[in-house]
């Protein structure tokens, strides 16, 4: 796509910080709105997702909220080639990154919902629950220390690269970042959802993890630490869950909630997350 002629006096400069002010300000409208939808309803690991549409909305709110900060580098790097164009530039990159997002989290809904249907009462937080809780956060871990994770991580934070520097690139720049952060983090919503899906605090927990690994200037000592963090929580989720600050255990007394499609108390906890 060839692009028209702009003259530097054309080109306002201050757009890129101003880009970038309105996606950190989305996040933070993205907590607030979780803040209020969440509350009261954490029911601790493996809790009931909630019928589809209203896990819809609250994955895309989760997305804005938790991955936007961990964005906010890549869209600078995106607008900075295209200032003449920053803004439009900057929301087909969101469009795109926020799709790839909304179907990993479709793809994880309907695992989990295969797996709460099959109704294996062994699965339940008293029976092998918390083991399956511990296991699925230390394997996010372990993931941390593979070379596919020191990979993607790479791919997440180098320049973006683009055959184009006009607009009609951005959506598909912004689909490609949005796999790539999907494969290095993928682990760590899951990790989420082993703690508690519904937990505001968690959600924080976790998207400090994210962004510390796409800002610090030693990302892969960051990695090893986000490494540590996730191995000790597994750990103490299977010997000691209580001594766990802000860890919501299921009971079967747990009310149902608004928007739950049942009750979210001691079910099955949903095999492989």
């Amino acid at each position: 796509m060839r692009e028209l002629a702009v003259s530097p006096r054309a080109t306002f400069r201050p757009v890129t910080p101003a880009v970038i002010v309105g996606v950190l300000a989305a996040a933070a409208a993205g907590w607030f709105v979780l803040t209020e939808r969440m509350a009261g309803m954490d029911s601790g690991p493996g809790g009931d997702p909630g019928a589809l549409g209203w896990f819809v909305g609250t994955w895309a709110v989760m997305t804005v909220a938790m991955m936007l900060p961990a964005a906010a580098p890549a869209v600078m790097r995106l607008v900075r080639g295209r200032r003449a164009h920053a803004p439009e530039a900057a929301v087909l990159f969101l469009v795109g990154y926020g799709a790839v997002w909304m179907l990993a989290g479709l793809a994880g809904y309907s695992l989990v919902q295969a797996g709460r249907d099959l109704h294996i009462d062994a699965l339940a937080w008293s029976s092998a629950g918390r083991y399956v809780a511990g296991a699925s956060v230390v394997a996010a871990g372990l993931y941390q220390l593979t070379a596919a994770k020191h990979r993607w991580l790479a791919r997440c934070t180098a320049p973006l690269h683009s055959s184009s520097e006009g607009i009609s690139s951005a959506l598909r720049v912004g689909t490609e970042h949005g796999v790539c952060c999907v494969a290095c983090c993928g682990t760590l919503m899951a990790a989420l959802y082993a703690l508690g899906m519904m937990s505001i605090t968690w959600m924080a927990v976790v998207t400090v993890l994210i962004v510390t690994e796409r800002l610090v200037p030693r990302p892969a000592l960051a990695v090893h630490a986000v490494a540590a963090v996730l191995v000790v929580l597994g750990v103490a989720l299977v010997l000691s869950p209580t001594a766990i600050p802000a860890l919501t255990i299921p009971t079967k007394a747990r009310p149902m909630t608004m928007g739950m499609r049942g009750p979210a108390g001691d079910r099955p906890f949903a095999p492989g997350v």
